[in-house]
């Protein structure tokens, strides 16, 4: 992905949490709390002041649906550059920016509060973006047997860390109702699935940096 392009993904990111911010604050002191505080919304009737707000979510939906076909066609795009290639695909280290979109799901209980909805709560795999650092730091590496046979290890090494954290909340989580209530108990659930689902992405590229790193100071210190 190009530099550029990553500039404006970030860019976008900070005018939409900053259009937010301000929408929120503005709801609070001269809006009643209108679209922050719970209400209900099979009596709601618009209202001018209500356009910031409304504005301001249109715009994050928006720029994550943006963001999305972004990031997937890129990924597509690398992946079959890698497959015509022996080396890594290269990419920036400042795409691991990209994690912080993870602190999004914090979004879901200010959702949840007002409308019911927790899809916000799916922005938490976000977070394995950080992984991205990692990969950059191997990018453009050829791929000789050793680095095919620590990618694999890796990869599994994370998909056991994550089984084990999806299996240990679903025992924990099935036993009983989360809080006594079951909302709480799915949204415990959407929260541990997407933070496994961000933990899987992000160790498989940092275990991968740490083996290819520490067998070549093994090989250096020789």
């Amino acid at each position: 992905m190009k530099r550029s392009t990553i500039k404006w993904l970030v860019a976008g990111g900070v005018v939409c949490a900053a259009a937010l911010a301000l929408s929120i604050w503005y709801a609070v002191a001269y809006n009643d709390s209108r679209l922050v505080a719970p209400m209900d919304f099979s009596t709601y009737v618009f209202r001018p002041q209500d356009l910031p707000m409304l504005c301001s979510g249109g715009l994050l939906v928006v720029y994550v649906l943006a963001l999305f076909v972004t990031v997937f066609r890129w990924a597509f795009r690398a992946k079959a550059e890698r497959h015509a290639t022996s080396y890594t695909r290269t990419v920036s280290p400042w795409l691991g920016l990209l994690g912080f979109l993870g602190f999004l799901g914090f979004l879901g209980f200010w959702s949840y509060g007002v409308n019911g909805s927790v899809a916000p709560f799916i922005f938490f795999a976000f977070f394995g973006f950080f992984g991205f650092f990692y990969e950059g730091r191997l990018s453009h590496t050829f791929m000789d047997e050793r680095y095919k046979e620590n990618a694999a290890r890796a990869q599994l090494q994370a998909l056991r860390v994550s089984f084990a954290l999806e299996v240990i909340a679903l025992v924990v989580l099935g036993q009983r109702r989360f809080g006594g209530n079951l909302d709480y108990t799915l949204i415990a659930m959407m929260i541990v699935l997407s933070l496994s689902v961000a933990l899987a992405l992000f160790l498989s590229e940092y275990l991968l940096y740490r083996y290819d790193h520490d067998e070549q100071m093994e090989e250096g210190g020789e």
